[in-house]
């Protein structure tokens, strides 16, 4: 079962002819969980390309392009078996007009797109803190790339009347409305105030309650937050993450932007991933330390019930960035598969109970997946 895309053509469409309430519920005779519909929704950390990372992928190309796909395809094999995967696009990707550069201004090869969709990616949050690095420009190319990939998109946008849209995905039967902020953009401002989504917790409860009385089921948030390369949530990513679990309007909120893994906390009901850390990034563990080069999948189990969609699970699967080479490893099968050289396989091992270790979220249930499928 795979996510579809809901365009604009087809969300008003939604609104009327959603699947009526009693399809598909189990009726008191069969009400075990077992017959209940269930999806599994996928979220992973940063994709951070840097000038080290894409000049890897010319080498894989060639000199006329670049090829990051053998970069993602281990963790592609996670990816493509949830029913819905969402990416964190942190860089504007090149287009027309629009050239490559590296810090402190990204702007990536478009083929890195190519990339996330082959690894299964069926959207991705563009609201970062480098969404205004390209300027509109550079958000017309990366929206444009996407679209031309059938990747949905959300957190930035070419219009007014874009912004004003969610981002819908019909996947098992409920319709999963997906919204991304972010909480700067390292100082540059935007022309139109609707180029990119700042956060602004009123606006954001805001625009969860119009995506459900829209027909959504499911409403997940990704916050691009916090302080960089610090594990600890602040008390400005705390404080925000009690208001918005607190309207009940969002069931799930996944965080980016530290480059290293940040604990899963459970508020008033609402699961809240601070940070999911690195997923692919060009950070090296000389410059920034080796927690950099982890990462985490989420994976969110979500089951209909009598009368609404809920989470039923979480888990989390490690994922590690090999240095040089910037392949994104599942790191539970990379250990089990031992093909790596020991250097490689004592440092997965160490990424592994870095990422145990801060998560910490065995009290709620919340453990490691080991697996490559679901």
């Amino acid at each position: 079962m795979r996510a579809r895309r809901i365009t604009v053509a087809t969300a008003v469409a939604v609104c009327v002819t959603l699947i009526p309430p009693m399809v598909g519920v189990p009726t008191a005779e069969s009400s075990s969980a077992e017959r209940r519909p269930r999806i599994v929704v996928a979220f992973t950390g940063d994709v951070l390309a840097t000038r080290a990372t894409w000049e890897a992928a010319r080498r894989t190309a060639g000199s006329l392009s670049y090829d990051f796909r053998p970069m993602f395809r281990p963790l592609g094999t996670l990816i493509r078996s949830a029913d819905l995967a969402i990416c964190h696009l942190e860089t504007p990707l090149t287009g027309h007009g629009v050239g490559l550069s590296d810090f402190p201004r990204y702007v990536v090869p478009h083929q890195l797109a190519n990339a996330i969709g082959r690894a299964g990616y069926d959207g991705c949050s563009t609201a970062s803190n480098h969404s205004l690095d390209g300027g509109l420009a550079g958000i017309r190319s990366t929206l444009r790339k996407l679209d031309s990939l059938g990747i949905g998109h959300t957190g930035t946008a070419r219009s007014r009347r874009e912004a004003a849209r969610t981002a819908r995905y019909r996947v098992g039967g409920a319709v999963v409305a997906h919204l991304s902020y972010a909480a700067s953009f390292n100082g540059l401002e935007p022309r139109y105030a609707w180029e990119a989504n700042r956060i602004d917790a009123r606006r954001i409860v805001s625009k969860a309650r119009r995506a459900r009385r829209l027909g959504a089921d499911v409403v997940v948030l990704s916050l691009h937050w916090g302080t960089e390369h610090r594990h600890a949530p602040t008390g400005v990513q705390r404080a925000l993450a009690r208001r918005l679990t607190a309207s009940r309007a969002i069931d799930l909120i996944v965080g980016h932007h530290a480059h290293v893994i940040q604990p899963i906390r459970r508020i008033h009901w609402r699961t809240v991933a601070y940070g999911l850390g690195n997923s692919f990034s060009g950070m090296t563990a000389s410059l920034f330390g080796p927690a950099v080069q982890d990462g985490m999948a989420l994976l969110a189990t979500f089951e209909r019930g009598p009368r609404k969609w809920r989470v039923r699970r979480v888990r989390y699967a490690p994922t590690w960035v090999q240095p040089g080479r910037f392949v994104v490893r599942l790191v539970a099968p990379a250990i089990d598969a031992n093909r790596l050289p020991p250097a490689s396989i004592r440092e997965l091992r160490r990424s592994w109970r870095r990422t145990v270790r801060t998560v910490d979220a065995a009290h709620l249930g919340v453990v490691p997946f080991r697996r490559g499928r679901l």
